[in-house]
């Protein structure tokens, strides 16, 4: 009998069980089946890593995985241009409680490590999702299930694998809405503070956007009482609960303020991109959007989430036991959010009144949860039969099923599954055809053996040259746009493309030639002979010997170059014969005015560094444009390509320099001065021509070359007064610089490290003040005369007082806590 009474229970924790395991298990069965068929690693030849994944985050995983094991520093790394805090770099990209696991791979398999993370995040998506609908709108489980997956598999999840780090925020945007709910029906605070401090601290960008839909979210869910569900709400009741919210919001934030407040500083110091593209797409493509399979790379939002939640979305709009005006408010919050996604002003809003880079569709998914909500809304008043006296009452599943008689009883039963079974064949159909666009020509067999070989050519060059300090940088890289390399492969570089690294560096280098003005990012795609060797790049990584260089006997393969030694390459630091003020940039419309001035600055020699050439056209035309040139002797040439387009991403043009084309110049990771001709006792006669960047295009009307000529001899001359008077360290580790100095007297000693207020700087064991030079490009140090001990320390600004605001806002969390509880109790 015992047994009998027992068996409804024991068979509902069974389908209960069942159900979880379902919503844990399906997404990554989704997401196996899809490899299989797409020949995606781990179970084909292409490699997950896509797009921004090989470009940036492998690099980063891979830093990652040196700090976790103590052979990097999470607050700073020399490794990237020039070098860089950290911490934003930690707290944008990789913050996610997931990225532990890749403790439990070597760096051999980080790909597999990046897989199993996704499989992870996904897997968690679908499960909040499920669980918020069977919470909020008491959904049978199959149902629930089946919206779930659309929500875990919609074309802007499908194509955002690309960017894990952006997963984390989907996981808690259903506790977050579960929250807002909770907050308006029983005042509670905490829980939605905890959540927020979770999306804070796991990615601040996705926190932010998140955070922003929550505040619309609130309200919209107070629409629902009072439209829908007759609640009559007076507005002292209203103003609490705006100022319950306003607290939760910010008590989470105080929470993660161990990590925002230094993340806060750490950004800093940008510039926002000024012009933005007004509209992200055509009224063709907006369409296209909302269709199975019709995503694209260039301009088809991802806003489509499977066709249960689209159609079930629009009948709610007509659903007549839904309240007008809520459908009204719904429809107009769906095309709010549709706008937005493609809407310049408004994404630039949306994306923290920043431009974004690529990815120009990165709100859609709150279209989807949106989508979704309304969906499972219908589902739910269809599922009701609500008296006028049971009007505010919420009737679960099974109860209201049992009011419904329209419908045969198996038949009801069927649907949901019918329902599951469509979706997986809808959104499997839909996120394949996205894949094919994406997981193209780049195998893992490829990226493997170049990660090997460079390792192998890092590993020789340590063993070779043991000095502190010294830079290393390459043309060429393994992926088109992967220039971060040295963070992983541990060696310090000029390049970086990252959105934490340090602005003013970036602005100082591509001010004087490595990459376009205005850019985020700085490329070594071309030596540059005198800031090579003023910033201590002693070896360049080149398929054509740069100028000035002699090849080592370094090993290289077929898919790394030779590296050339530069024995110009100075050292950390030098004095300035003309001393700096902390507040000057360098000035000159041009790279190579800017040089000057820097180098006479340094080296207080009077007679200019660089001398302008003239080009003589010798045919134009649409296509193209040649130049003659004439270099004296003993010097070396050099041109910059100036096209008059001022945008993120410019309009490409090919450059013919020394009979080598160079294509795509003049864009965002290829904009460099350029090197032609030799050094010789006689003056010599070159031929350089651009021409347009594809058969598309035309030149652009403004383009063209700027030709200079480097004064050897006055480069020598500099370089010798400096290396004779060089600051070389004997500790140069990531945030932490070290070294004794020989002043022959009172000296502005410039170093080539980016400033940065987290630097200290002891001389002898007394603190002293370290200030910017040149903007903030480098920074200088004044030493008194003669030999002294030079110690600098860096520590992320505000990680401090950060984390003194993350314990007042927990103690004041555990004083909300206990007033409630003694409220409820009273009650």
């Amino acid at each position: 009998m015992n047994n009998g009474l027992h068996r409804p229970a024991s068979s509902n924790r069974l389908k209960t069980a069942l159900f979880w395991a379902a919503c844990l298990a399906l997404p990554v069965m989704i997401l196996v089946v899809l490899s299989i068929w797409g020949g995606v690693y781990p179970f084909g030849p292409e490699s997950f890593l896509t797009e921004d994944l090989k470009y940036q985050y492998i690099d980063f995983f891979t830093w990652f995985r040196h700090v976790l094991t103590g052979e990097a520093n999470v607050f700073y790394s020399f490794a990237q241009g020039m070098g860089s805090n950290t911490w934003g770099l930690y707290s944008y990209y990789l913050a996610s409680p997931f990225n532990l696991i890749i403790l439990l791979f070597d760096e051999a398999h980080l790909t597999l490590a990046i897989y199993i993370i996704v499989a992870l995040k996904l897997a968690c998506m679908n499960t909040a999702m499920a669980w918020y609908l069977r919470r909020r709108f008491t959904l049978q489980r199959t149902w629930a299930l089946a919206l779930a997956l659309c929500y875990t598999w919609s074309t802007w999840t499908a194509t955002n694998l690309r960017n894990p780090l952006w997963l984390d925020a989907l996981i808690l945007l259903p506790l977050m809405a579960w929250g807002c709910r909770q907050l308006l029906r029983k005042g509670s605070i905490v829980g939605l503070s905890l959540l927020v401090a979770v999306d804070v601290i796991t990615c601040w960008y996705m926190a932010y956007i998140t955070l922003l839909f929550c505040c619309l979210f609130v309200l919209f869910e107070l629409a629902v009482m009072v439209f829908d569900e007759g609640e009559h709400l007076g507005g002292k009741w209203i103003a609490g609960r705006a100022a319950r919210f306003t607290t939760a919001i910010l008590l989470g934030i105080g929470l993660s303020a161990w990590t925002f407040v230094p993340t806060i500083l750490a950004m800093m110091g940008g510039e926002a991109t000024k012009a933005f593209s007004h509209f992200h797409t055509y009224p063709t493509a907006l369409i296209r959007g909302f269709l199975p399979g019709a995503w694209n790379l260039d301009h088809v939002p991802q806003f489509y989430t499977g066709l249960i939640p689209l159609v079930l979305a629009i009948a709610m709009l007509f659903e007549k036991r839904v309240d007008k005006r809520l459908r009204a408010l719904t429809f107009f919050f769906a095309g709010f959010l549709v706008v937005s996604s493609v809407l310049g002003v408004l994404m630039y809003v949306w994306c923290g009144f920043r431009q974004p880079n690529g990815f120009y569709c990165r709100i859609a998914f709150l279209l989807s949860f949106l989508e979704i909500w309304a969906a499972a809304y219908l589902l739910m008043r269809r599922g009701e039969i609500r008296p006028a006296h049971l009007k505010n009452a919420q009737t679960s599943w099974h109860e209201a099923n049992a009011q419904r008689k329209h419908l045969d009883p198996t038949l009801r039963a069927l649907v949901p599954f019918g329902a599951l079974a469509l979706v997986l064949v809808d959104l499997g159909l839909n996120t394949h055809v996205c894949w094919t666009k994406l997981y193209v020509n780049y195998p893992q067999e490829a990226h493997d053996a170049y990660v090997s070989a460079v390792d192998a050519q890092m590993e020789e060059l340590g063993e070779l040259d043991t000095d502190a300090f010294y830079r290393v940088d390459k043309t060429y890289n393994r992926a088109g746009a992967a220039f971060n390399e040295g963070i992983a492969h541990g060696f310090n570089q000029l390049s970086t493309y990252s959105s934490a690294n340090n602005p003013k560096a970036v602005a100082f280098l591509n001010s004087l030639g490595y990459s376009s003005e205005g850019e985020f990012s700085s490329v070594y795609a071309a030596p540059n002979l005198v800031m090579d060797s003023l910033l201590g790049v002693r070896y360049i990584g080149s398929w054509s010997k740069p100028v000035e260089s002699t090849e080592t006997t370094l090993p290289h393969s077929n898919v790394t170059s030779p590296l050339y030694c530069n024995p110009h390459a100075l050292s950390l630091g030098y004095p300035s014969a003309n001393g700096t003020d902390s507040k000057s940039t360098l000035q000159g419309d041009n790279p190579f005015e800017r040089q000057n001035a820097l180098f006479a600055e340094l080296t207080g020699i009077d007679r200019p560094l660089y001398t302008q050439l003239r080009g003589v056209e010798q045919a134009r035309s649409d296509a193209s444009i040649t130049w003659a040139v004439e270099l004296p002797a003993h010097t070396i040439g050099y041109t910059y390509a100036q096209t008059g387009v001022e945008s993120d991403w410019s309009q490409s043009v090919g450059l013919i320099v020394g009979g080598e084309m160079i294509s795509s110049e003049a864009t965002r990771f290829s904009h460099n001065v350029r090197a032609f001709g030799e050094s010789g006792d006689e003056s010599t006669q070159h031929e350089i021509s651009m021409v347009q960047g594809s058969p598309e295009t035309q030149l652009p009307p403004k383009s063209q070359c700027l030709f200079y000529a480097l004064n050897i001899d006055v480069f020598e001359e500099g370089i010798e007064r400096l290396q004779s008077r060089q600051f070389v360290p004997d500790v140069f580790e990531d945030g932490r610089v070290e070294g004794t100095y020989n002043a022959e007297k009172q000296t502005d000693l410039v170093l080539s490290i980016p400033y940065d207020k987290g630097w200290s700087a002891i001389i002898d064991g007394k603190e002293v003040a370290l200030s910017p030079a040149f903007g903030g490009g480098m920074s200088q140090i004044q030493v008194p005369e003669g030999s002294h001990r030079i110690e600098m320390r860096f520590q992320s600004p505000g990680f401090t007082v950060g984390c003194a605001a993350s314990i007042a806002a927990l103690v004041a969390c555990l004083v909300v806590v206990r007033v409630q509880k003694q409220g409820g109790q009273t009650r």
